[in-house]
């Protein structure tokens, strides 16, 4: 949640309002809270049963502006929301604000499906997908401005858009107690050199009772802006299933990634511990082996694990675990992770790649996240690329499932942190190094465009 009450200590006439204002508009099950407005207090009031599951729902046409939101984080003058939010790096929680964001996209998603019909069955939003996004954090705190809006509209799923920004000189003037309400301006979708970051979720909607899809409000668009995002959308989908159709798990590596494939195999078997130490298959005796340099480490020594309980304080009105809380796990092992291969805290996310959400998580399981530094080319290359793979573990029937795979783009800050070379070993390791490199050269064309974006104009 976006904080706790606050303690004794702290000076609590103006941080406790701008704390729970803003904590109990966007979150669901936090205790007994509910969503930001009355839409949740019926959609859980409703009973769950398959009455009447062959009538056709009652779709509304909306607009981008019937549910949009924005809401202010205000950590330069909310001492007791900071104290939720900083990080041991001084900066705020990452992870943090990707729990905020997949909660405002929820909220915007839950308003925009409500048709005004007391009588309709209840509807459950789940994130289906998060898109990629770079990450530009301040080195100081500041206050946040956070603006959430539909952006397109499918049969069953609907794309929000969510933007973070910086606001210059803090945040004054403003009632944290009542719902703020967008200007046409924080609705165009343009982004400004005070943007964190941007990204999009695709939300979709099933039935609570049959959980098969249900249809969704369509969306009008009043305005070129808005016409120009839900283009966008068009286009965003249709990328991700080119790049869906060229993936490794689907087709072999290209005639240059070959290459390189056979360029690691040359060198590895130099070194000792390669897992080929039988002079018969590597045709180099023991003793003619390497030992590692020390700016090269091996692939799966870079593993770091974690799990975790999942706990009912992290659910939504349907039992299931937040996918923002999902992201703020995969997020801080990844820094974690990063940490131990600088052997140094001195380091920042610069990106998430597309992730895709593909089975809930529910209370009483056991998350398990394994990350791995998959790819990094070592000195003077600063950035490197971690992957954590969620399994969600029902204890009771001993089994496991893949629910999410996470990509982060890491750097190392300053000029004295190198990071060491990833080496693979085995074949699989080497096509996730490939997976890493291809995200690597992809994710440094989207910045430079998105730099170019945030970049002021004359």
């Amino acid at each position: 949640m976006l904080g706790r009450q606050a303690d004794a200590d702290h000076d609590t006439s103006r941080s406790v309002v701008h704390t729970t204002g803003v904590r109990d508009r966007i979150y669901s099950t936090r205790r007994t809270r509910l969503w930001m407005d009355k839409i949740l207090e019926r959609e859980n009031l409703k009973p769950v049963t398959p009455v009447d599951s062959d009538t056709p729902r009652k779709l509304v046409e909306k607009t981008t502006y019937d549910s949009a939101m924005v809401e202010y984080l205000p950590f330069k003058s909310s001492p007791a929301l900071l104290d939720e939010y900083i990080f041991v790096d001084g900066r705020i929680r990452t992870g943090k604000l990707l729990e905020d964001l997949d909660a405002m996209a929820g909220a915007v998603a839950y308003k925009h499906i409500d048709n005004g019909d007391p009588t309709a069955r209840p509807v459950t939003i789940v994130t289906a997908s998060v898109d990629r996004f770079d990450l530009f954090l301040p080195e100081a705190v500041e206050d946040y401005k956070l603006t959430a809006q539909v952006t397109y509209v499918g049969t069953s799923s609907m794309e929000i858009f969510l933007k973070a920004e910086t606001v210059p000189g803090g945040i004054k003037d403003i009632d944290f107690e009542r719902i703020h309400t967008p200007t046409m301006q924080d609705l165009v979708g343009h982004l400004n050199p005070n943007t964190v970051l941007a990204t999009r979720f695709t939300m979709v909607a099933i039935d609570s009772a049959t959980r098969k899809p249900v249809g969704i409000n369509p969306l009008k668009t009043t305005s070129l802006d808005e016409a120009r995002l839900f283009e966008i959308a068009k286009e965003n989908k249709a990328r991700r299933k080119m790049v869906a159709s060229t993936a490794l798990s689907r087709f072999p590596p290209t005639p240059s990634e070959r290459l390189a494939i056979h360029d690691i195999y040359l060198e590895y078997r130099k070194y000792r511990g390669s897992d080929d130490d039988d002079s018969f298959t590597s045709g180099i005796s023991v003793e003619d082996k390497q030992p590692l340099p020390e700016d090269v480490v091996w692939m799966k020594d870079t593993r770091l694990d974690s799990n975790f309980l999942m706990h009912p304080q992290d659910r939504n009105i349907h039992n299931n675990i937040f996918g923002g809380y999902l992201m703020r796990r995969a997020y801080e092992l990844a820094y974690a992770n990063a940490t131990v291969f600088l052997k140094n805290r001195e380091v920042t996310l610069l990106a998430m790649d597309e992730c895709v959400f593909r089975k809930p998580v529910h209370v009483g399981t056991l998350l398990n996240l394994k990350s791995e530094i998959i790819y990094a080319e070592g000195h003077s290359h600063k950035s490197f690329q971690v992957r954590v793979v969620a399994e969600v573990v029902d204890i009771e029937k001993s089994n496991s499932e893949t629910t999410n795979i996470f990509y982060f783009t890491m750097a190392a800050r300053g000029n004295q942190v190198h990071p060491r070379r990833v080496l693979p070993k085995t074949y699989a390791e080497t096509m996730l190094w490939l997976e890493g490199k291809r995200r690597r050269q992809e994710g440094v064309q989207a910045r430079q465009l998105l730099l170019k974006e945030l970049s002021p104009k004359n």
